[in-house]
C-alpha cells in the first residue's frame, strides 16, 4: 500500500548567523529593547539557534534600530543598522568571499546574483535587477519568493536598511559613487523597488 505523497513545504527563516551580526554590541541595548526582542521569541540570554521565523527579522530590525540610534529618525536610523550589519557581515570570512567576487564580476552582475547572495542571510527573499532604459542605472525589487507570498508574517526588510546594507556593499567594493533610493515600498507584500546609479 503506498503513502500519498504530500508536499513538503518549507518555512521562511532567518539564519541565527545573520541575527548574530545584527546583535553585534547587544549588550548596549536596554531592558526595554532586550524585552521586546525577547517578545519576537530571540532571547539575548540564550546561544542563537540556528535559524528563526523569518517574521522575526523585521521586528528585530526595528528594534535594534530604535534602541542603537534613537537619535535619528526611523528611516536613518535602520540605514545606520544596515551599514552597521553589512560591516560586520563583510569581516567574517563568508562576507569576505563574496565582497571578491563582486569585485571581480561588477555591480551589475552582483545586483543579478542578489537572491543568490541573500540565501547566506535567510531563506525567503527574493530580488530582481535590470537596466533602466536610456542607461538611466538600474532598478532593484526584493521580495519574498514565490512560494512564501502567502506565508503568514514574512515581510521583507525595512527598505532604508537594505539600502544602508547594499551601499555600504557597493562602497566597500570601490564604487564610491553609487546611488540608491527608494522608489516604492509596500509593507503588506513585504516589497521594495529600488534605483540604482553607478
Amino acid at each position: 500500500m503506498s503513502v500519498p505523497h504530500r508536499a513538503i513545504r518549507r518555512e521562511p527563516v532567518v539564519f541565527g548567523h545573520a541575527l548574530e551580526l545584527v546583535l553585534a554590541d547587544a549588550e548596549a541595548l536596554g531592558s526595554r529593547a532586550s524585552e521586546a526582542l525577547a517578545g519576537l521569541g530571540l532571547s539575548l540570554n540564550e546561544p542563537l539557534r540556528a535559524a528563526y521565523p523569518g517574521a522575526l527579522w523585521a521586528g528585530a530590525i526595528h528594534i535594534l534600530s530604535e534602541a542603537l540610534y534613537p537619535h535619528l529618525s526611523t528611516p536613518k536610523a535602520e540605514f545606520a543598522l544596515g551599514r552597521r550589519f553589512m560591516e560586520r557581515a563583510l569581516q567574517s570570512r563568508l562576507g569576505a568571499a563574496m565582497m571578491a567576487h563582486a569585485k571581480v564580476i561588477g555591480p551589475q552582475r552582483t545586483l543579478q546574483r542578489l537572491t543568490h547572495n541573500l540565501r547566506a542571510f535567510n531563506n525567503f527573499l527574493g530580488a530582481s535587477a535590470r537596466e533602466l532604459p536610456g542607461q538611466a542605472g538600474w532598478e532593484l525589487v526584493m521580495r519574498p519568493l514565490p512560494e512564501f507570498f502567502l506565508a503568514p508574517g514574512v515581510y521583507g526588510e525595512p527598505p532604508q536598511f537594505t539600502r544602508g546594507m547594499l551601499t555600504t556593499a557597493f562602497h566597500t567594493a570601490g564604487l564610491s559613487r553609487v546611488r540608491m533610493d527608494v522608489v516604492h515600498h509596500e509593507a503588506s507584500l513585504g516589497m521594495s523597488i529600488f534605483h540604482l546609479a553607478f
